[in-house]
């Protein structure tokens, strides 16, 4: 009984999940709730691809472009870059952190998670650290389809998420790279959903 009223769950779950992606893929970005980011709050800037050379893919400049203006704005009391090295070294989060020093953001105020390889790894580790600091509710930076996915296993980790989409990002503004991440995220929240507690 147990088991099938949590199998119950999760497919509730990920239809909420779908449903919530194909609003945001229509550009209403109100369906991924509330910011709410100020000077206590710690910011999480997901990782993105790395290319040959070390050179930051333009989804991931956008992404941490974004928390370092929101850093700038005093909306941001710590920024934490997630993401570990992938086909190309170094890790996704050193290339974040230097483009965020170079923005003026302080090194102390940068905070590395450099072992991820994946969203839910992300989660995981992001969720051990936020614990270790007492905080319980995350600002999520990512790309706006990434946002719901990314958020879901944020809050599967015990996490209070705010999501706040980078709109700059290439997978936002273009509407052949929008079109190839929903139909990646539609299936990665159908696969990911069903086998959470698995």
């Amino acid at each position: 009984m147990g088991e099938k009223r949590a199998r119950s769950g999760r497919l509730r779950g990920v239809a909420r999940d779908l449903r919530t992606l194909a609003r945001v893929c229509r550009g209403d970005l109100s369906a991924l709730g509330e910011g709410g980011s100020g000077p206590d709050s710690m910011i999480v800037v997901l990782g993105a691809q790395v290319r040959a050379g070390g050179r930051p893919s333009r989804a991931l400049a956008a992404r941490v472009r974004h928390a370092g203006d929101m850093y700038r704005r005093g909306e941001a009391g710590t920024i934490l870059v997630s993401g570990g090295v992938g086909e190309h070294p170094p890790s996704e989060a050193s290339i974040m952190a230097d483009i965020l020093s170079g923005m003026g953001v302080p090194r102390e105020k940068i905070l590395l998670e450099a072992a991820s390889l994946s969203t839910r790894h992300s989660a995981h580790h992001v969720a051990v650290l936020a614990r270790e600091r007492g905080l319980r509710r995350v600002t999520l930076v990512t790309d706006p389809l990434h946002c719901v996915r990314a958020a879901s296993a944020f809050r599967a980790e015990g996490l209070e998420v705010a999501a706040e989409p980078a709109t700059r990002s290439p997978m936002w503004t273009e509407d052949k790279e929008r079109l190839g991440q929903f139909l990646r995220e539609f299936g990665a929240v159908i696969w990911y959903g069903l086998r959470r507690g698995t």
